[in-house]
């Protein structure tokens, strides 16, 4: 569960890092979406995975209730980002890509 975390935010920091040679407005764009989607995924898998042996409709209503909250929360930094700091939208769809692209990929690797 920890690997999901922090392999997604290396990543979404070498981004930043990355988009900082543009602007520092690009890099903290890009920061905060992508930690959004690593803070989302985290807290995700905190709900989703902490009920025990549950029957099947409360373990899917975990896991469903965890994807919401997750996409909230991203859509809610996203919305934030736009309409209240006036981020680059760009550098915000790049963080949440980043982010989501490591995250599968870490879930994916043994």
């Amino acid at each position: 569960m920890l690997r999901a975390a922090v392999y997604p935010f290396l990543a979404v920091v070498a981004l930043a890092l990355v988009f900082l040679l543009i602007s520092t407005t690009h890099a903290i764009a890009a920061l905060a979406s992508g930690l959004a989607v690593v803070a989302g995924g985290w807290l995700a898998a905190r709900i989703a995975l902490n009920g025990g042996a549950q029957a099947a409709t409360a373990a899917v209503g975990r896991l469903v209730a965890a994807m919401v909250l997750k996409w909230v929360l991203v859509i809610g930094v996203l919305a934030i980002g736009i309409i209240q700091f006036r981020f680059p939208p760009m550098a915000l769809l790049a963080g949440i890509a980043v982010g989501m692209m490591f995250q599968v990929l870490a879930l994916a690797r043994r």
